[in-house]
């Protein structure tokens, strides 16, 4: 048609034109745009990539620091140890000599050995005496040359080594392939001039380490990360197909420490790139290196998908012109005759006009749909204090209907108690109880606004001033809408009703609404609450909740009559006496750290992990108190059940008892209460079930365990017995001398005399045997 106009030379008109230039536009728009994306894309991902891959190191590296900050905090902890600080000063302790000190020493290295699971052993070494303390042996340096070099150790060339580094500076890291440990080493103790009188060296598992850098190994393409320090690879974990032997490390460092902001290094031959991570440990970093092959795999897809997608762009392109070219004038002339009541019937699958009105109605809908979000918004603002009601433009509170007529108001807040996975309330849910709650209002109370946020709805109500009884007649007609709703469409919700206030006070009676709501949910006082029903100050009471301590132990001992007494009191005296909204947050927060205080008592001392225990989750909060008390009853008395079937039976009870003197026996303070402190228990209770098991007591016992460790001392040593009665826990060589007799009708130094002359040697003689 457009063709035959322009032969017989008739005038094109100007929307002919427009068409054919957006119709051009549309063949080069998509080229140009699609180029400008893809190329975004292909730089973003490039970027993201070399993102991905430096969080991925620093949170290796993180994880490496906070191995070496562990070691750091052992340290810390050595430094104030009283043996560490005599031995270094080559001094030993009062009433006490070196040797002895050493022993202590080791001891004490032991729990803080087995503290951390990456840690293979400590060793403390003292340059003035020449000692190396671990907490297995004792033992002179020298003697390193005899000793078993395939050992777990470190050999005579490792200190060496780890000295000449601390020379340069500390704290050092060092390692050999040979080793199945890796080694952090720093002083603990230095004199003014900087002499090393203690240096501290840490064993750390090479099979742990490699197990957390393995673990952030990328499967996308070969890779490794490499624990190096200025000239030599430490440790390293890598992907298969990887070969990183041959990194030149040096050359890495150099590059990296003029700019931690550089790019990745490139290899000579550009097959591999490396990136660095600085390290807590100076001179120390975390390398990660990968085959520059499958670094640009991933990328070279984005450059393929790019050249296809543009070539789709054009050929598409060129369809779309040659097709909407074709059909320009057909829809538009329809249009047209439309517009001028041509009387020309137009098929309604062909009349684009008809669509036209379709959308502008569509549009519409959108623009009402606009309107109400936006007044819904404003209503939260004005309820949460945001926004004063005052400072809303006249012309704004006109378009979105926001006019109170009356100088009082009242909140309700309508909480539906089972709302959508996505927290919201659902469009159609919302609209009925909107409409029907409406139609409850219309008379008395036709001034009303909705504001619908998550699970809650709220009703701000503007209150007439000649209104006879406001608050009961607002409270009778939300009673009646949550029967309504629950009777027919078998919605159950909630409702917090506030006081009557004045228009300025909106936010005060939001927050008294919600308080009432609150309320009415923790003390089930019923669906509905009014704030008037909220108790007062004066009239708030309080609950015999006891301590943690006593709670904790009814349930360590099975004490399952007063477990069920202790929370049918508390279900009394909740029902006599009203708490407040804090005081009943308190009742969750002081069950949940007796809860939390009980796993971690039945972990470290049973070894089980109550599975009645685990209901410390979001759930826990959300219930009303009584189903609180009624759920924290039923798991603590399960629990009463767990732990005498599994780890509290009145034998393995003695054996704990038992075992824990054997090992504490050379403490001077360990006595009855201390016995009974330590197992959380009453010394009357634990003396009395003692006596029942074993027909003694626990001072007879302690005293026979004490007597029992000396007699080796007596016999094949030439000690003192006043350093023999303070090793074994006495007091002082009195109290010693006066129970050896007792229970061995001779004493110390007459039983000493009683033994062959066979002594292993003097405290001096001997040092060098811890």
């Amino acid at each position: 048609m457009w063709l035959s106009n322009v032969m017989h030379g008739k005038k094109i008109s100007k929307l002919f034109c427009r068409s054919l230039l957006s119709y051009t536009c549309v063949f080069f728009l998509p080229i140009l745009v699609c180029s400008y994306y893809y190329f975004h894309s292909y730089c973003a991902l490039k970027e993201r990539t070399r993102s991905n891959q430096r969080l991925i190191l620093e949170n290796a590296g993180e994880q490496i620091n906070a191995v070496f900050a562990d070691a750091v905090n052992l340290a810390s902890h050595l430094q104030l140890n009283r043996y560490v600080i005599a031995l270094s000063n080559d001094k030993a302790t009062f009433h006490s000599s070196s040797a002895m000190d050493r022993y202590y020493l080791k001891k004490d290295l032991l729990p803080l050995q087995i503290s951390n699971a990456l840690i293979q052993r400590i060793n403390v070494y003292f340059p003035s005496s020449g000692y190396i303390v671990n907490a297995v042996s004792t033992y002179d340096k020298e003697l390193l040359s005899y000793m078993d070099s395939t050992a777990n150790m470190l050999s005579q060339k490792d200190w060496d080594a780890i000295l000449e580094k601390l020379a340069v500076g500390s704290p050092v890291c060092y390692a050999q392939a040979k080793n199945s440990f890796l080694t952090v080493a720093m002083p603990l103790l230095s004199t003014t001039d900087g002499k090393a009188l203690s240096i501290l060296c840490i064993q750390i598992d090479k099979k742990g380490l490699q197990d957390i850098l393995e673990s952030r190994l990328l499967p996308e393409y070969p890779c490794a990360f490499l624990l190096a320090d200025a000239d030599s690879v430490l440790l390293s974990a890598q992907s298969a197909g990887f070969e990183a032997t041959g990194l030149p490390v040096s050359e890495i460092h150099a590059f990296f420490s003029e700019d931690i902001h550089k790019d990745y290094f490139k290899t000579g031959d550009s097959q591999q790139i490396a990136d660095s991570y600085p390290l807590w440990i100076s001179g120390t970093s975390l390398l990660f290196a990968a085959q520059r092959s499958g670094y640009q795999a991933q990328l070279n897809h984005v450059l393929l998908l790019m050249l296809l997608s543009l070539l789709v762009c054009v050929l598409l392109g060129i369809i779309v012109i040659m097709y909407l070219t074709r059909k320009n004038y057909e829809p538009i002339s329809q249009i047209m005759h439309y517009i001028h009541r041509s009387g020309e019937s137009l098929e309604t699958e062909s009349n684009e006009y008809r669509l036209i009105m379709k959308v502008l109605d569509k549009n519409r809908t959108e623009i009402q749909k606009q309107r109400e979000l936006l007044k819904n918004n404003y209503l939260q603002k004005i309820l949460t204090g945001e926004i004063p009601l005052s400072r809303i433009p006249d012309p704004v509170a006109r378009q979105l209907h926001l006019e109170l007529l009356s100088p009082f108001v009242c909140v309700v807040l309508l909480s539906v108690e089972e709302a959508a996975e996505s927290g919201e309330i659902p469009e159609l849910t919302s609209f009925i109880i909107r409409n029907v709650y409406q139609e409850l209002l219309s008379d008395a109370f036709p001034d009303n606004y909705f504001c619908a946020r998550r699970q809650r709805i709220a009703v701000l109500i503007s209150v007439p001033q000649k209104a006879d009884a406001p608050s009961g007649r607002i409270g009778e007609l939300t009673g009646r809408l949550l029967s309504f709703l629950a009777d027919t469409f078998q919605l159950s919700l909630r409702a917090g009703i506030s006081g009557i206030l004045n228009r300025e006070q909106i936010p005060d009676a939001w927050l008294q609404a919600d308080t009432a709501l609150e309320y009415g949910k923790l003390f089930e006082t019923g669906m509905l609450c009014a704030y008037n029903a909220v108790p007062k100050k004066q009239t708030i009471g309080s609950l015999p909740l006891n301590t943690s301590e006593y709670v904790i132990h009814l349930v360590i001992h099975g004490q399952q009559a007063q477990i069920a007494e202790y929370f049918d009191t508390l279900q009394k005296e909740l029902k006599k006496n009203e708490l407040s909204w804090a005081d009943a947050k308190s009742c969750y927060y002081f069950f949940y750290y007796v809860t939390a205080s009980l796993q971690l008592y039945c972990q470290t001392h049973y070894g089980i992990q109550p599975q009645a225990l685990e209901f410390l989750d979001e759930d826990y909060f959300a219930q009303s108190l009584p189903s609180a008390f009624s759920q924290i009853r039923e798991a603590y008395l399960q629990t009463c059940g767990e732990i005498a079937q599994k780890g509290h039976s009145a034998v393995q009870w003695g054996h704990n008892i038992c075992r824990f003197i054997e090992n504490n026996y050379f403490d001077a303070n360990l006595n009855l209460n201390s016995v009974a402190a330590h197992f959380q228990i009453s010394p009357s209770y634990l003396s009395r079930k003692f006596r029942e098991q074993y027909q003694k007591s626990v001072v007879d016992y302690l005293y026979e365990v004490r007597i029992a460790n000396s007699l080796p001392l007596l016999a094949k040593t030439d000690l003192k017995i006043a350093d023999i009665a303070r090793m074994t826990g006495f007091v002082d060589s009195n109290a010693f001398i006066r129970i050896f007799k007792k229970r061995k009708g001779v004493t110390p130094g007459k039983f000493r005399e009683m033994q062959p002359e066979e002594k292993i040697g003097s405290t001096d003689k001997s040092a060098k045997g811890f």
